[in-house]
């Protein structure tokens, strides 16, 4: 009996540190790939993707509306655009999933001018009813 009590110790004790060593191989393996940016490949076509380039150009319109349109809201660009398309889009999960986005838009109305590439940054939260979205950053695309 005695044997057999021993047996069952020494066996929980062996299963207790090959679970310890499992957790502490597989840790730095999970802290690599979190907060990650991915690739979104079919950015062009994704609904979801071409969705938050058309709200970013729509955020960024209304924002100037407010602002007056001189970009005293501190807005780097001061003239209303109409969207385009998106080139490229990464996605990064943080508190949310945030988006990182080359849109193309070009100038609102008569004479609007050619494509302008803009990067474009929208976060959201799923979770958040109804689901939240916010424009964190617009800026000119250097390319």
């Amino acid at each position: 009996m005695a044997a057999s009590a021993a047996a069952i110790s020494l066996l929980l004790l062996a299963t207790l540190a090959i679970a310890i060593t499992a957790a502490e191989t597989a840790q730095p393996l999970a802290h690599a790939a979190t907060g990650g940016r991915t690739t979104i490949k079919d950015a062009s076509t994704n609904k979801l993707v071409k969705s938050l380039g058309r709200f970013a150009v729509a955020e960024h319109n209304r924002r100037l509306r407010q602002g007056g349109g001189s970009g005293g809201n501190g807005d780097p660009i001061t003239v209303r655009l109409a969207f385009t398309g998106v080139a490229a889009a990464q996605k990064q999960v943080v508190s949310g999933v945030a988006y990182y986005l080359k849109v193309i838009a070009r100038e609102h109305g008569a004479g609007g001018g050619g494509d302008r590439p803009i990067d474009a940054v929208v976060v959201v939260k799923a979770w958040l009813k109804p689901k939240s979205r916010e424009l964190v950053s617009f800026m000119p695309s250097p390319k």
